[in-house]
């Protein structure tokens, strides 16, 4: 009788413990948890420049062809909207966009990982030829607005 006492105290202890140490450990996880996405910082989305509708014919083997609309987004200052809006600019940062869609092959866009490489590599492309904006690259990231592979 005292060892099936013994057990059963043992085993309450026990459970107790492992029961009181996963409702601490949990809580302790959700703290941090809460406290990490309080702490992220989201941007608000830039001001916005819409620059047309693209078709062209992807390189490599087959007859593919890519037709998408896209918009700039800026960084937040009116000078740097205003350069992306300006006629000379504009028709440099079109030119740029289709000899870079030139280059690409049917396989580099049908992903998402794709497009999203494809927007950072205009982004970077054109924030190198594009005049910086108080010490600032003026393109913050490239939207698209439509995007279709034939």
């Amino acid at each position: 009788m005292k060892k099936l006492l013994l057990f059963v105290v043992v085993g309450l202890v026990m459970f107790g413990a492992g029961f009181g140490g996963g409702l601490f450990f949990g809580r302790s996880m959700a703290e941090r948890d809460s406290a990490a996405s309080e702490g992220k910082a989201v941007l608000n989305p830039g001001p916005t420049v819409s620059i047309g509708e693209f078709t062209s014919n992807l390189a490599g083997s087959g007859r593919h062809v890519i037709s998408f609309t896209a918009s700039l987004e800026a960084i937040n200052n009116p000078k740097a909207v205003e350069l992306l809006n300006s006629p000379g600019w504009l028709l440099r940062i079109k030119n740029e966009i289709l000899l870079i869609v030139k280059d690409k092959v049917y396989e580099d866009l049908t992903s998402a990982e794709g497009a999203l490489q494809f927007a950072e590599e205009i982004k970077r492309s054109l924030n190198a030829q594009l005049p910086e904006v108080k010490g600032e690259a003026p393109i913050v990231r490239v939207l698209f607005e439509t995007f279709v592979l034939q």
